[in-house]
């Protein structure tokens, strides 16, 4: 029995000693797979700040994250001077452990013990690592254990080098400031790797115990770890005795600075777009913005005196297509003024800004060439009558001119005969994203304004130009976030008429003291235009060189209009300011002679030169133009033997009779023409004995007669039909020009017919022919005003 008791002992031994190593397999087992996983594919996923980085990494600005700190994303490398002083400050053996220091752990028990309460935790950076991303749980033994295990986890995971990073990105700094750059710019303004040994050292102490000691907050305790750190770091030689000394007479920082606000428009819009809670680079100079940011404030002091408060500037590079200063209003004006709405994508109405696409456009379709002479006379299109802004007018004046002299009624005719579904549509495809409308909604006074486009889109248009001119391709402008090959489009424009723009845009002249900058060798070329809307509500001025865009806009953002609210007065001198600060340039685009030929041009009117023009010049001109119309100005007038009369083979003696080309113009056009043209020859009258005969039969009005009265017929929608009008000439391939009321209306040419729709009322009709020849009648429209 005794045997069997025994027998019965030792195999229960064995089977607990079986099932012990059983179980303690078991739960290693257990523990070894929780432990393979016991780690989140992300340490951290706490919410950061959205944080704008110029093109060198420099501090735009930042938005707070979501749980109201200051927390910008992980690090990419820490500063060596802050490794330095977190890890003699914190945990000196730091690349001699696993996560765990025995060594550590004993000295605190050890100080736990004689001081009667607990005064140390004996923790690794590692384990402090640990505690960030458990989010600081109460402090037991049971946690204290599991931080150490974890601990070891991480370091198995992760390298000393990824653990330095991850713990200095999360750590906390005191006061919301949470990872080490969020810090380094709260405390002092500038980036972590620019901070001292004196920066570095505050900044690696406050970790310990932020929610005590932090700038502004017990600065003599703070004072006397830092200094006691600097010591340290002296003792082991990182620092010499002078470094020391320079180090420990720094001051503290009072309390923390407020984050740069250098381009706070582009960072709400980057947010709006999907961008919110990461670091975004972008192509922005830090530099040129903030100087970007202190002209806009310093012009909008002046302009604030005539209720004027809101602006907004674009620079881009056009080499590369990037925006380089992003201005999307003046902050000074503040809230009551909504300094916070972002002017630069906002539509508005456009003043003279397109008319050099006009001008391109037209030189591109062969309409024009350069120097073409465009009407300036009283015009009438329709309803529409349009003004030259300063008054007065040139009668006729070269295309080029025209633009740079910003004259509406020129580029009206011009618009008139160029199609304004054919530029609405050059409009679109250039890339002006505003034009919602059809072509019918803006009408003629598209160029003049009745469209808006945002300052967006006139800066990628006016960039894209120069760069095809540069270099034959363009990019859409660009943050400098997506590849330029990305962007790359073709520019429906032809290169040489880009030249011929700009060329002409040279000639515009300069606000205040500047317009002798041609007498200047040192002098920047720049072509640009100015636009003012209608109502003095928008003032614009863009400018290109080859190295740059600038795009300016100024008004309110509520759209109320202001007396000097103009492109010349509000916007085009700070244009040039800004041009002043940029890199200077003396150089220009050159001409590209591929798309260019030289063509004979008559003198007088700027067309391709015919045989009957006595004066000519070879220009060289876009090679579009030279299919354009030859001179219609210039005919060969037969004169008397003393050249004082008209005359015909019926009245004239051939024998005596002289040949001469002469420059003739319409009687309406000649009579402003030769006001600012002294040297012009009107031509002469037909003589006596053979002038009557021409008159009489030269010129005709068939409808309407003469003081006949005209019913204005009705449609069915109630709308009052056009009449048309009807006129004969003898010549019918001699050009007629009408005219309503002694304002221009149209012209017409073999067949002389022309519909319009005259207000109810008194009326005179005026036909006049190319040589001058004229007929008027006088007629009364009835019926019901519309």
């Amino acid at each position: 029995m005794a045997a069997q008791l025994i027998i019965y002992y030792y195999d229960l031994r064995r089977r607990i000693k079986w099932y012990r190593r059983r179980t303690v397999l078991f739960f290693f087992g257990v523990f070894l797979i929780w432990y393979a996983d016991c780690l989140p594919d992300q340490l951290f996923n706490d919410s950061t700040s959205t944080v704008l980085l110029d093109r060198y990494g420099e501090l735009l600005g930042a938005h707070i994250s979501e749980d109201e700190q200051w927390r910008f994303q992980e690090c990419d490398s820490v500063p060596y001077k802050f490794r330095k002083c977190i890890i003699e400050f914190e945990d000196r053996n730091f690349y001699g452990h696993m996560g765990v220091s025995a060594k550590a752990i004993g000295r605190a028990v050890m100080q736990n013990f004689s001081s009667g309460k607990r005064v140390s935790g004996g923790s690794t950076l590692t384990m402090q690592l640990v505690r960030l991303m458990r989010k600081n749980p109460r402090r037991t033994y049971s946690e204290k254990l599991l931080e150490m295990v974890l601990a070891t986890r991480i370091e198995l995971s992760y390298s000393k080098e990824e653990i330095l990073r991850l713990y200095c990105s999360h750590a906390p700094f005191g006061n919301n400031v949470v990872g080490l750059d969020a810090a380094s710019w709260r405390f002092y303004g500038r980036p972590s790797h620019l901070l001292s040994w004196s920066e570095s050292a505050t900044l690696a102490v406050l970790p310990n115990a932020p929610g005590l000691i932090y700038p502004g907050k017990n600065h003599d305790r703070l004072m006397e770890k830092r200094n006691r750190l600097l010591r340290r770091l002296l003792e082991i030689g990182e620092l010499t005795p002078e470094d020391y000394e320079m180090a420990i007479i720094e001051p503290l920082p009072d309390r923390p600075l407020p984050l740069p606000r250098l381009a706070p428009h582009l960072l709400a819009t980057f947010t709006q777009s999907g961008e919110k809670g990461k670091t975004i680079r972008c192509s922005l100079n830090s530099e040129v913005q903030q100087q970007t940011n202190q002209l806009l404030e310093s012009h909008m002091t002046l302009l604030r005196e005539n209720k004027i408060y809101n602006g907004a500037v674009l620079i881009t590079s056009v080499e590369t297509g990037e925006i380089v200063a992003y201005v999307g209003n003046a902050i000074a004006s503040g809230r009551e003024h909504s300094n916070l709405v972002n002017c630069i994508p906002a539509p508005r109405s456009t003043g003279s800004i397109l008319k050099p696409l006009l001008y391109a456009k037209a030189m591109e379709s062969g309409l024009i060439t350069p120097h073409t002479l465009l009407y300036d006379t009283p015009s009438k299109f329709g309803g529409f009558a349009p003004k030259n802004f300063a008054g007065g007018f040139d009668g006729l004046i070269p295309a080029d001119e025209a633009l740079a002299r910003s004259l509406n009624i020129p580029m009206v005719h011009l618009l008139n005969r160029y199609g304004v579904g054919k530029f609405h549509s050059d409009l679109r495809e250039l890339g002006f994203s505003t034009l919602k409308h059809p072509a019918r909604h803006y009408g003629l006074s598209l160029i003049l304004g009745g469209a808006e486009v945002s300052l967006m889109d006139l800066s990628n248009v006016y960039t894209r130009m120069a760069q095809h001119l540069l270099t034959g391709s363009s990019s859409t402008i660009n943050f400098g976030i997506q590849s330029t090959e990305e962007s790359e489009e073709k520019l429906a424009l032809d290169r040489g008429c880009v030249f011929a723009s700009f060329e002409a845009m040279l000639e515009v002249k300069r606000p205040g003291t500047d317009n002798n900058w041609q007498l200047f060798s040192s002098s920047r070329k720049i072509a640009w235009k100015t636009g003012t809307s209608f109502g003095f509500r928008d003032a614009w001025a863009v400018g290109v060189t080859p190295d740059y865009v600038v795009s300016v806009w100024i008004g309110n953002a509520d759209g109320e209009g202001r007396p000097g609210l103009t492109g010349v007065q509000a916007a085009a001198p700070l244009l040039f300011e800004v041009f002043d600060h940029l890199p200077t340039s003396q150089r220009w685009f050159e001409e590209p002679t591929l798309v260019m030929r030289k063509v004979e041009l008559c003198n007088e009117s700027g067309h391709r030169a015919m045989p009957n023009c006595p004066n000519t010049r070879i220009m060289s001109v876009p090679k579009t133009v030279t299919t354009s119309q030859g001179c219609p100005y210039h005919a060969i007038v037969h004169l008397n033997a003393s050249g004082t009369y008209r005359v015909d083979a019926d009245c004239g003696d051939p024998e005596t009779m002289q040949h001469v080309p002469w420059f003739i113009l319409p009687s309406s056009i000649e009579k402003f023409y030769r006001e600012r043209t002294p040297g012009y020859k009107s031509l002469p009258p037909f003589a006596p004995d053979c002038g009557s005969s021409y008159d009489k039969h030269s010129l005709a009005i068939i409808y309407p007669r003469d003081k006949q009265e005209i019913y204005l017929p009705i449609d069915f929608s109630e709308k009052r039909r056009k009449v048309i009008f009807e006129g004969a000439h003898r010549n019918s391939g001699t050009t007629v020009f009408w005219h309503l009321d002694d304002v221009f209306v149209g012209q017409t040419r073999e067949i002389h017919q022309l519909e319009f729709k005259p207000e109810i009322g008194q009326h005179k009709l005026t036909l006049i022919d190319e040589n001058g020849l004229s007929r008027s009648v006088q007629f009364e429209m009835l019926g019901k005003k519309e």
